[in-house]
């Protein structure tokens, strides 16, 4: 039985499944007499804890992160890349606009435009942005409104998308999992400009909060994918670490695949 543990264990490691165990120095089982052990797996899902909420556009808030993917070839293959249900992710800047990177550049669009061209749309929010904050968010969105997309960032992304998942083979340390991403950060990536010219959609959305001064992770924003932000949100395993895990707002669009299981279950 033990070894069966460790090939599942093994099985989705390789997978590129990061995942947490801990182990409670101070409280023991009473039968065994041997410390219990944690085990927290990252959520592939959208919808966490297997739920889904349902909002509005006048749920949403200023500074709410969008994320989102398609049906297209692009979108599935980032989430194979990534192994996450999402492949995109813009900004709600308020008055129903939303801020995003996309191939033709940064660009401000309606949020009905977002809906209309995602499959799935689900919202995440950092917890105590300011209202101050969420304007600055805005002022920075609107001054960055124009710049090109960064497809030399995105190309050096793909690869290391894959590679680190390696650092997840040892799941008993979270510090462990960020020392090495940073290790191949660095060996794999450019080094950030100052001057940053371009962007892609997660370079962007973590440029916006840091120029509100309120950084979302202490990583570099060219490390960051959607699907990192994705599972930054509480109760998850985050790849690389949030300052303050994001909460869970609901789903704008559920996609085809929640749809269907929801069907199902009816």
């Amino acid at each position: 039985m033990k070894w069966c543990a460790w090939i599942a264990t093994l099985s989705l490691l390789v997978s590129g499944c990061s995942m947490d165990i801990a182990l409670p120095s101070k409280t023991t089982n009473k039968i065994t007499n041997t410390p219990p052990s944690v085990l927290k797996l990252q959520r592939i899902s959208s919808a966490p804890n297997e739920t889904l909420k349902e909002i509005y556009q006048q749920d949403l808030q200023p500074g709410d992160l969008l994320l989102s993917s398609t049906i297209s070839l692009t979108s599935v293959g980032i989430r194979l890349f990534s192994t996450s249900a999402v492949s995109h992710v813009a900004i709600y800047i308020g008055q129903g606009e939303v801020a995003e990177a996309v191939g033709s550049g940064v660009q401000i669009v309606t949020l009905e435009e977002v809906m209309q061209h995602s499959d799935k749309l689900l919202a995440l929010r950092f917890p105590e942005l300011t209202m101050a904050q969420a304007a600055s968010i805005r002022e920075f969105a609107h001054s960055k409104s124009g710049k090109g997309y960064n497809y030399k960032g995105i190309i050096e992304m793909a690869p290391f998308m894959v590679t680190k998942h390696l650092c997840s083979l040892n799941p008993f340390s979270k510090e462990f999992r960020q020392q090495c991403i940073k290790g191949l950060a660095a060996s794999q990536l450019s080094t950030p400009d100052g001057n940053k010219a371009n962007y892609f959609c997660s370079e962007f959305v973590l440029a916006a909060y840091e120029h509100a001064g309120t950084p979302l992770t202490q990583a570099s924003p060219g490390w960051v994918s959607p699907a990192d932000l994705l599972h930054m949100r509480e109760g998850d395993v985050a790849t690389l670490a949030p300052t303050m895990p994001l909460s869970y707002v609901g789903h704008i669009k559920p996609g085809i695949y929640l749809k269907a299981r929801r069907l199902a279950t009816l």
